[in-house]
């Protein structure tokens, strides 16, 4: 299993808790997601649930190519 696989699976379950913001080395984004889903009671949780099991797709079709070129970009459309 290469990290793109690795990647793809972790935001299809774990989007809505920051796992990939983690995994990218993004914590402050990681923690703001969590504390968000709190805040907001749950909606933008849900949000990012959906959100990553969209992105999550998306990266397992990418290429190995498309995935480098692409790597540390993937949380930008997802909202914090």
């Amino acid at each position: 299993m290469n990290n793109k696989t690795l990647f793809g699976i972790m935001t299809i379950l774990f989007n809505c808790y920051g796992v990939p913001c983690f995994m990218q080395g993004q914590t402050k984004t990681g923690i703001l997601r969590i504390v968000l889903g709190i805040v907001t009671c749950s909606v933008l949780f849900y949000v990012n649930l959906i959100m990553g099991i969209i992105l999550g797709i998306q990266i397992l079709k990418m290429s190995d190519e498309e995935y480098e070129a692409k790597k540390g970009t993937f949380s930008k459309g997802i909202p914090a």
